[in-house]
């Protein structure tokens, strides 16, 4: 493998995320949002660093960046040549919108392909949907994500009562998420059942009402995640769209079966009676009647087959090497 040096343009919010990434080979651009000030901001960012760098390769993550970036190539191509790839990590025309903005979306995507030598799409649903939205076969590719292996714990950190068919939530209180249907789902199990929530708002500042089967956490950190995916009985996600499904996949990883919505790549992530069960979308009834038909036996009859699935296909180690190989 050839050497590789990395130069990162990212927003003010994540750059604290990345760890020891070298301050000298990263620019932080100011984002208040998806608005024109954050937009001219990582532009300027971005062609500061093209002209200084002159890359071989431009990694484009999230439409956001994807746009920007691709919009720029014209002017980048007066500096240097480089490969541009573009990951959307969900194109916007997936999101559950009206069909006209859809369509814009879809129009968009089309029209910057063409400065675009290779997109990643992270599923292949995700690929089937732009091709149905137009985009052209010819430089379409999937690359599965990837999570590291699980953080190993000594036995004594059991967050979960003992008591309870302990059900694990993670994620943002919207609609894409699906949070109301959790609460409806919590309305509908008995006592013995009980659903800790890790998350939160992202831009409401009303918090849900407490209710006697959930257990809201807060956001945590990857390391302070670590006890709550080893040690509960199923995940619960019932989103209405995902490009991907990241946190099912950081859940088998741990041996944690999934109970997902049958939306968009989560068929993928979830083997159909193997690593967890799937329930029609938006069906909360469904969820709670696969629920009620099981115990922790069940659940942790699961937990060798949902690594296994896990190993097999969403290691990190196999998807940076499938990425590498678009990079050369």
């Amino acid at each position: 493998m050839m050497n590789l040096i990395f130069y990162c343009v990212l927003p003010d919010s994540q750059y604290r995320e990345i760890g020891a990434f070298p301050a000298e080979k990263m620019k932080v651009f100011t984002r208040t949002g998806r608005n024109i000030s954050s937009f001219i901001s990582l532009a300027i960012n971005y062609i500061q660093m093209v002209r200084k760098e002159k890359p071989d390769v431009i990694h484009a993550h999230s439409t956001f960046a994807g746009v920007v970036c691709r919009l720029l190539t014209p002017l980048v191509r007066m500096t240097c040549r480089p490969k541009i790839i573009y990951c959307p990590h969900a194109f916007s025309f997936l999101m559950d919108t009206s069909e006209k903005k859809k369509k814009v979306y879809a129009k968009i995507e089309k029209i910057l392909q063409k400065n675009t030598d290779v997109i990643i799409c992270t599923s292949e649903y995700e690929k089937r949907a732009a091709l149905m939205a137009g985009l052209s076969p010819d430089n379409l590719t999937v690359v599965y994500n990837g999570v590291e292996p699980p953080v190993k714990l000594p036995d004594d950190t059991n967050p979960y009562r003992q008591d309870k068919i302990n059900i694990l939530f993670v994620g943002r209180f919207d609609y894409q998420k699906g949070f109301d249907l959790v609460q409806r789902i919590a309305d509908e199990l008995d006592d013995r059942f009980l659903i800790t929530i890790v998350g939160g708002n992202v831009h409401a500042k009303e918090q849900p009402a407490p209710h006697s089967r959930m257990d809201f956490k807060g956001w945590l950190t990857s390391a302070e995640m670590a006890p709550y995916f080893t040690y509960a009985d199923v995940l619960l996600m019932p989103s209405r769209w995902e490009s991907f499904g990241l946190v099912a996949v950081e859940a088998e990883s741990y041996g944690l079966p999934v109970v997902a919505s049958r939306c968009s790549s989560l068929p993928e992530v979830v083997s159909e009676g193997v690593t967890g069960y799937l329930f029609t979308t938006n069906q909360a009834d469904e969820a709670v009647e696969i629920l009620n038909a099981r115990d922790q036996r069940d659940w942790s009859a699961m937990k060798v087959d949902c690594v296994d699935f896990y190993n097999a296909n969403f290691t990190s180690e196999k998807m940076i090497s499938n990425t590498y190989r678009h990079y050369r």
